[in-house]
């Protein structure tokens, strides 16, 4: 009997792998170019960073009061396709005293309102409003569980060298074992855990996905981490923060194809003390990515 129903959640497996390329609205996705990076290219016998995570996005909130202030970037995102960024559910669920009213994409430095480097520049940022914004149902439920959304923009997004979509899981990514693999993060989170202040250029760090039962010894009462998760982090002054909520985890793969960047992960939470060895909590994108293609419209 156990043989049996091993080799059904093998089979099942399987078919999700194959499957997900047959769902209505995988074509509303750019496969032939997502997840592509200007950091491949070498300029002068050292990586480009303008244009290396082309598809992180930035998201503003307008404080209810003062009524005409500027929008404050507390969370990230990424952008999937010219129309939806995913980002944690967090990052919109249940606001307080303040709206989701900003999406920035094509930003490298906050203080520049051109990014140069090399003598090679990257066209203005693209403003948007939300058009829609919808978090997984069952988020919340356990706590802090299914923190996963999705942001329609008001319009698409051009697309270029430094604004382009990442990829999401698919074939055998989609159930792949990363524990012992380093990704990758990228936000404007905190980075001076002494004065609470977040960086004005886009940093990114490596960070190793680690056993979940570690997760929960290190984060103790937080949660504890279901499948539907990744635990990653735990190396002093190397984690996400702040800011950095709702910001991709992604690892270059090759599938079907050379090398591309893939979005694994959605920064979701872990201690509030930043840069301490206590890892971090991230949702696993590819159980969410029929949820993903079930919610996106043309």
């Amino acid at each position: 009997m156990r043989v049996a129903i091993i080799f059904l959640i093998h089979f099942a497996n399987i078919l999700t792998a194959f499957d997900i390329k047959d769902h209505p609205n995988w074509h509303l996705l750019d496969h032939e170019h997502c997840g592509e990076s200007l950091s491949d290219r070498i300029i002068g016998g050292a990586s480009a960073t303008l244009g290396q995570f082309p598809w992180v996005a930035r998201l503003g909130y307008q404080p209810h009061f003062p009524r005409f202030s500027l929008p404050v970037f507390k969370c990230g995102g990424s952008l999937i396709s010219n129309f939806y960024v995913v980002t944690a559910a967090h990052c919109v669920a249940h606001l307080r005293n303040e709206d989701l009213a900003l999406i920035r994409l094509g930003e490298l430095n906050a203080i520049t309102d051109v990014d140069c480097e090399n003598n090679v520049c990257a066209p203005p940022v693209q403003d948007f409003r939300p058009a829609k914004q919808f978090y997984h149902e069952n988020y919340g439920n356990p706590k802090m569980r299914h923190d996963i959304a999705l942001i329609r923009l008001d319009h698409p997004a051009k697309i270029h060298s430094y604004v382009l979509p990442i990829c999401l899981p698919q074939g055998p990514l989609l159930n792949k074992d990363y524990e012992g693999t380093t990704m990758e993060v990228a936000g404007w989170g905190v980075n001076d855990v002494e004065t609470g202040a977040s960086s004005a250029v886009l940093l990114h760090v490596r960070v190793p996905i680690i056993k979940p039962e570690m997760c929960e010894q290190s984060v103790g009462h937080f949660a504890t981490v279901s499948e539907n998760q990744f635990c990653a982090g735990g190396q002093i002054g190397y984690d996400s923060c702040g800011g950095d909520s709702g910001g991709p985890l992604m690892k270059p793969e090759a599938v079907d194809g050379p090398p591309r960047y893939f979005l694994i992960g959605v920064v979701s939470f872990g201690s509030t003390n930043c840069g301490s060895n206590v890892p971090a909590i991230y949702t696993n994108v590819a159980r969410y990515v029929k949820w993903i293609l079930d919610n996106i419209e043309p």
